[in-house]
């Protein structure tokens, strides 16, 4: 009997004991599920805070400011006649210009890159213009007079010139003429990753585009923070594709190679946002398997960087000249005027924005071709 009631006391108390074991085993696994709850909702609402900080609106240039490139104040309307349009990207609404509305060679849709609006590709529309083009510039999401908080992101590019597509193609306007695509970096990447899209393109012209948005988001992040990206890296990626579905996912190469058509990708030596080594169509020219792809590599003196990767070599010259002018000026004015300084260094408005015209050319020669 005694043998019996103390198994029972060792029984109880080894029960109590466990009792206790799980109920800390429970309150631990709480915590832990608590702090990492936390953790990822803090972590998240950081990344949402830091991916929304990066892709900020683009206003247009005020047109009391001086400005070294072109605005439509300074353009022969009489011969650069525009007509605004308005057409929808998702829940926003975008603004467009048509140039040249009478000339039938066929239509060239400008895409833009990040931080630029439409207006910042006047020179091109100009020349294309000028080469019997009709010409359809327009403002993405968030830039200047088209709807948008902000411009979401590296990919919204592709979302926006699918709908200026999609708008185009419902257009009896434009029915019948061929349509070539031309755009720079944000753009250069949408007129060749919008080819994974069922779309009527004769051909196409790509400065300075990157492979896939996903991509370079990661690749400035990196840089900019070094291994602490990566703590919110599976965040951004779930945003991104919150944000722009499957498109996602699209890449420059699969849109060429899935296209078939001449596909010309420009690019710089001396690029330095979009290096011709890592994240740049350039880079990646290797996987290009479509026939009627041309890569045009400007290197040495033709290497004009990023942002005037289709101007010419003189007006990189005298871009730069203009940059130490400037600094210099303000050093020895107090409140300098950016008008005063124009007026005083005699300011070429023609020369700082010259095209590269044997480029633009070859360009306008292929798309004739194409037509």
């Amino acid at each position: 009997m005694v043998k019996i009631i103390i198994g029972y006391k060792l029984y109880y108390n080894f029960g109590k004991r466990q009792e206790k074991v799980n109920a800390i085993k429970k309150k631990i696994i709480t915590a832990v599920s608590l702090s990492l709850f936390l953790s990822f909702t803090g972590c998240t609402i950081m990344a949402v805070g830091v991916y929304k900080n990066s892709f900020d609106r683009v206003e247009q240039a005020d047109d009391n400011e001086f400005s070294l490139s072109f605005n439509w104040r300074d353009i022969d309307h009489s011969k650069y006649h525009r007509e605004e349009i308005f057409f929808s990207s998702g829940k926003n609404r975008l603004q467009g210009f048509i140039y040249g509305g009478s000339n039938e060679n066929g239509l060239i849709v400008i895409s833009g890159g990040l931080g630029a609006t439409a207006d910042d590709y006047l020179p091109m529309i100009m020349f294309f213009v000028d080469n019997g083009w009709r010409v359809f510039a327009f403002n993405n999401t968030g830039v200047a007079g088209s709807e948008g908080n902000s411009t979401r992101g590296l990919t919204q590019s592709v979302i926006d010139l699918n709908s200026a597509l999609n708008f185009i193609n419902n257009s009896a306007e434009f029915h019948g003429l061929p349509v070539m695509l031309v755009g720079h970096s944000w753009g250069g990447y949408a007129v060749c990753a919008v080819l994974n899209y069922d779309h009527r393109i004769n051909a196409v012209a790509s400065f300075a585009g990157y492979n896939n948005g996903r991509n370079v988001y990661d690749d400035f992040g990196y840089k900019a923070v070094g291994l602490r990206y990566y703590m919110l890296f599976p965040h951004f990626r779930v945003i991104q594709r919150f944000y722009f579905g499957r498109a996602v996912a699209f890449t420059a190469v699969d849109g060429i190679n899935r296209s078939n058509i001449p596909v010309m990708i420009i690019h710089a030596s001396n690029d330095d946002q979009m290096p011709a080594t890592t994240t740049s169509i350039y880079a990646h020219r290797d996987r290009i398997y479509n026939p009627y792809a041309e890569i045009i590599y400007l290197d040495g003196d033709d290497a004009t960087g990023h942002i005037y990767v289709f101007y010419s070599k003189n007006q990189r010259e005298y871009m730069d000249w203009l940059a130490e002018s400037w600094e210099t000026y303000q050093i020895e004015h107090e409140n300098a005027s950016r008008f005063k300084w124009a007026d005083e260094i005699n300011f070429d408005r023609v020369l700082a924005n010259e095209l590269n015209i044997e480029l633009m050319n070859r360009i306008n020669n292929l798309f004739i071709s194409s037509k």
